[in-house]
């Protein structure tokens, strides 16, 4: 398979899921809410630095489990750039948010359509494996900040945890892999990034970098 086949694979890996993405990863079966990670998910809030008046890119925002936990902190002037490259994880994440303060974007990051130093952070929640060309993408992502703004990686599982789940898992997506440490940390200074937090334990996975 070549490099643009497997790029569309995985696009339709993702649109295929779309509809059921939210309840297949993120709902308790016992309470019937989309809570299954809430701790975590104030853990990863309480760490990155989001404020007021914000204006945050949602990379890889599927079907959006992130815009709540942002709406609520960048308050009624900040601006959410809800940006995918699967068109029905859009639709979907439109459907599900209805607020003025969200703009939705249907594009691959290294083509967004938003001016260079746009946004005072850009969250990649649970999508960085899955980008075909990582240096590109992380250089894509940095150059939407302004001086001084703040780019975070994070997962809710290890990188050991989160590749041995992707070797598990069937079709485009079995190859994908969140580089290591060393990698990971090259790939931010590569993009005047600079790194002010990493953490890699089992069941969280967080790197934090400051543009430069």
């Amino acid at each position: 398979m070549s490099s643009e086949e497997l790029y569309e694979a995985r696009k339709e890996f993702f649109n295929e899921r779309a509809e059921n993405w939210l309840d297949m990863w993120y709902k308790d079966q016992e309470t019937g809410k989309y809570d299954r990670y809430e701790k975590e998910f104030q853990r990863l809030f309480s760490l990155v630095p989001i404020k007021d008046g914000d204006h945050v890119l949602d990379v890889g925002c599927g079907s959006g489990v992130l815009v709540p936990y942002i709406l609520e902190r960048i308050l009624d002037n900040g601006v959410l750039y809800e940006l995918d490259y699967a068109e029905k994880m859009i639709e979907v994440n439109k459907r599900l948010h209805n607020d003025k303060r969200i703009k939705f974007l249907v594009s691959d990051i290294v083509d967004v359509p938003l001016e260079s130093g746009s946004c005072d952070l850009v969250l990649c929640f649970s999508c960085f494996p899955h980008f075909q060309e990582k240096g590109q993408a992380m250089r894509a992502m940095a150059r939407m900040l302004k001086k001084g703004g703040w780019l975070s990686v994070a997962h809710f599982d290890s990188s050991e945890e989160l590749n041995n789940h992707h070797r598990k898992t069937s079709g485009p997506v079995m190859h994908d892999k969140l580089p290591d440490k060393k990698a990971m940390k090259r790939l931010f200074v590569n993009s005047g990034l600079k790194t002010e937090k990493f953490i890699d334990e089992s069941g969280f996975y967080l790197i934090l970098g400051q543009l430069i």
